[in-house]
């Protein structure tokens, strides 16, 4: 295994940088998830590291050795495309030999490899069968047996299984997370689909615009997003973002959301704003409905109800702004209904009106 860190990397096409002075460090044995949307950056930062792009600038280090220069098949890493790659005239037992097939280790040695990655994978069953005979998901275990078979110091995937139905993803998305705990490989893993990487990620590497936007732990990700962009791209329904101001001093202040309505809160959850124009963030389950009201709640109605099974997402309106709130499921019981809306302050977000930056304060 091995350790991947590149320094001030930075990627043209012709005059338009796809990569601003990417600055990250990959640990040994650790799954690291970029996210992001298409276009971001993060399938070229990929190839990057793997050999298949070159870079403008900056150094990119694999087990202490600087590979930027280096060709592909001289990294020692292996790559898994979204596309299964399989070559059709072959077996499966003959797709995953072929790597070592084309770097002449013996029959011996290659029939005790394949036969061991295909028992991790769970596809011993199929050594015999051509990939026409296979299920989208089988044909990705093949795909990735064919790259974990040398035993690559870090295996690279790029939407391994974005092609796949939603059942699959999510049984294959399980296969890959226990196929890295087994071997303990250094991971590099694209995609642009949280859930993949909420659920697979030690640290997940947060893109926009060829910027690292955050890197940290995927529950650091969700309840303490560096910025607007990540606090929005991150969770569904996305967080509520709205313009507020403080007024009042003493124990409790209002904070006005847009120009109308405002929720009491102590004074302390919005002292470190200082009056500086801000935006609230709040994530939907950090919104509390009522049917009753009390004390820190203020009147409001339905305006919109989705019914999502486990749970119910409900639209409000406070002032000129609505608000997206998440609730159990049937507590709503459709449009224009009255209820009373709180927030908890605790799980507030702030963030600069101008820069986007989280302005956050523990308290």
């Amino acid at each position: 295994m091995a350790q991947i860190k590149l320094q001030n990397v930075q990627k043209f096409f012709g005059a338009v940088q796809v990569l601003r002075d990417i600055n990250l460090e990959i640990a040994d044995g650790e799954f690291v998830v970029m996210l992001g949307q298409s276009g971001c950056g993060k399938t070229t930062t990929l190839r990057a590291i793997a050999g298949l792009e070159t870079v403008s600038s900056g150094t990119i280090t694999i087990d202490g050795r600087e590979v930027q220069d280096l060709k592909a098949a001289d990294r020692d890493i292996a790559f898994v495309f979204q596309s299964f790659s399989l070559y059709p005239h072959m077996t499966v037992y003959e797709n995953i030999a072929f790597p070592l097939r084309a770097v002449r280790i013996p029959q011996s040695d290659r029939d005790k490899e394949v036969k061991e990655v295909a028992k991790v994978l769970g596809i011993e069953r199929l050594l015999s069968k051509r990939p026409s005979a296979l299920s989208g998901g089988d044909m990705q275990r093949v795909a990735i047996g064919r790259a974990l078979v040398r035993r690559p110091k870090a295996l690279l995937m790029d939407e391994p299984i974005g092609a796949l139905d939603a059942k699959l993803r999510e049984q294959m998305r399980a296969e890959i997370k226990r196929l890295h705990i087994a071997r303990n490989s250094t991971s590099v893993y694209v995609t642009h689909d949280q859930v993949e990487a909420m659920s697979l990620a030690d640290r997940i590497v947060v893109m926009h615009d060829g910027v690292l936007q955050q890197v940290d732990s995927p529950e650091q990700v969700y309840l303490h997003p560096a910025n607007l962009f990540v606090a929005q791209f991150v969770g569904s329904p996305v967080m509520n973002i709205t313009d507020v101001s403080v007024e009042g001093a003493g124990t409790d202040a209002l904070l006005r959301i847009g120009k109308s309505e405002g929720f009491r809160v102590p004074s302390a959850v919005v002292s470190h704003l200082n009056g500086a124009p801000a935006k609230l963030g709040i994530r939907p389950e950090a919104i509390i409905l009522s049917h009753n009201g009390g004390e820190g709640f203020v009147e409001t109605e339905t305006t919109n109800v989705e019914p999502l099974g486990s749970h119910d997402i409900v639209d409000i309106r406070i002032g000129d702004e609505t608000l997206r709130a998440r609730c159990e499921s049937g507590f709503a019981r459709g449009e224009g209904e009255r209820m009373w809306v709180s927030l908890d302050h605790h799980r507030a977000h702030f963030f600069d009106a101008g820069n986007g930056q989280s302005l956050r304060k523990e308290i």
